[in-house]
């Protein structure tokens, strides 16, 4: 089936901003890029703040089909396909990942659903903790609110990994490197049931889904 006009300029947008960089982009790029005329994008999308919005609704919707997956039973396979997912997810929206606080300061609108996703995400990954707590694969928290410090600091990994990586000229970014960095996070907390689980997990993946 054939992509519709507004397709087109998603498309389009995506590819331009992953390549060069959001602030590189004009919408004449796009409507080069689209084959499609200035005119007609107007008709769809009336700004480049429209476009940028539009990208980030899709890609939050996936974040939240992927949290609401792994959110059932959160045990250490799950959490590990919810970080590789994460992982390719954000390959799909590189642009964010890097040009993230120059996206919310330039427009507020997508700046203002980002603070409301961000919560539920840490939300999300404080009820994956306090799960894994209870059920024995985590230790039991010395100090109030070292769950939710923990949360944020898994949130803050994980969103901000990509930009790090290439502010610090490291390798290629990879899938196993991704992981590495937010399990890292979470091994000094594993008790002996969850290190024996983690081991398992890495000697037998498995994947509940697929």
């Amino acid at each position: 089936m054939q992509a519709t006009n507004k397709e087109k300029i998603i498309i389009a947008a995506l590819k331009l901003f992953n390549e060069n960089g959001l602030v590189n982009v004009r919408l004449q790029h796009i409507s080069d890029e689209a084959i499609v005329s200035v005119g007609n994008m107007a008709y769809h999308y009336t700004n480049k703040e429209a476009i940028v919005m539009a990208l980030y609704q899709d890609l939050t919707k996936k974040q939240k089909a992927l949290l609401a997956e792994y959110r059932i039973v959160p045990l250490f396979d799950n959490i590990d396909r919810l970080i590789r997912h994460t992982y390719h997810l954000q390959q799909e929206y590189v642009f964010f990942y890097l040009d993230t606080l120059e996206i919310v300061r330039a427009y507020p609108a997508v700046g203002a659903a980002h603070q409301q996703h961000i919560r539920f995400q840490i939300e999300q990954l404080q009820f994956m903790l306090d799960f894994n707590e209870k059920r024995g694969a985590l230790l039991p928290a010395t100090f109030e609110g070292v769950f939710q410090k923990l949360a944020k600091q898994i949130w803050m990994t994980m969103s901000f990994w990509r930009s790090q990586q290439a502010v610090r000229y490291e390798e290629e970014p990879s899938e196993e490197s991704y992981k590495d960095a937010v399990w890292n996070l979470l091994i000094p907390h594993f008790t002996e049931m969850g290190k024996r689980e983690y081991t398992q997990m890495l000697e037998q993946p498995y994947d509940f889904y697929f």
